[in-house]
């Protein structure tokens, strides 16, 4: 794994000990080999713990300002900046406008996995919200992952 890659562990290892979240988005696609690198860290954890996540997260890194989006209406979302440059956003009560209509995606940290000392989200859950994103090519390289005779996710 590369050395961005050991660095995002060393940032997110601390925060194990905190309950409910999940690291998904590219850096989850990273992680099962899926593409080479990421954009930035995507955390995902239930409502109740968000603010207790945030908080430690702004212990380590500078938060950064975020503007609304006329489609992604998520509950809780914020975005920070590590002093090694290495951005994470958090994100829970993930809400999207489609059609006119809100929907609301069921985080469960039961489905996330401990790997590498940290939870990790499943790449069936990173389908549904990438196709929820509209972000075409993400959904076609999971879905490419996961009609793959080796992979169990």
């Amino acid at each position: 794994m590369s050395d961005k890659f050991q660095q995002a562990l060393a940032l997110l290892r601390p925060l194990a000990t905190l309950p409910d979240w999940g690291i998904g988005g590219s850096l989850l696609l990273v992680e099962q080999q899926l593409q080479a690198d990421f954009r930035d860290i995507d955390l995902v954890c239930s409502e109740a713990d968000a603010t207790v996540l945030a908080a430690r997260l702004q212990q380590c890194s500078t938060e950064l300002p975020v503007a609304a989006h006329p489609q992604y209406c998520s509950r809780f979302f914020r975005r920070y900046q590590h002093h090694s440059g290495l951005v994470i956003e958090v994100m829970a009560g993930i809400q999207v406008r489609q059609a006119a209509a809100m929907q609301q995606w069921p985080f469960d940290p039961t489905r996330c996995e401990q790997r590498h000392g940290v939870s990790w989200m499943t790449l069936t859950d990173w389908l549904e919200l990438y196709q929820w994103f509209e972000r075409p090519e993400k959904v076609a390289l999971i879905q490419g992952a996961l009609a793959s005779p080796t992979n169990s996710l």
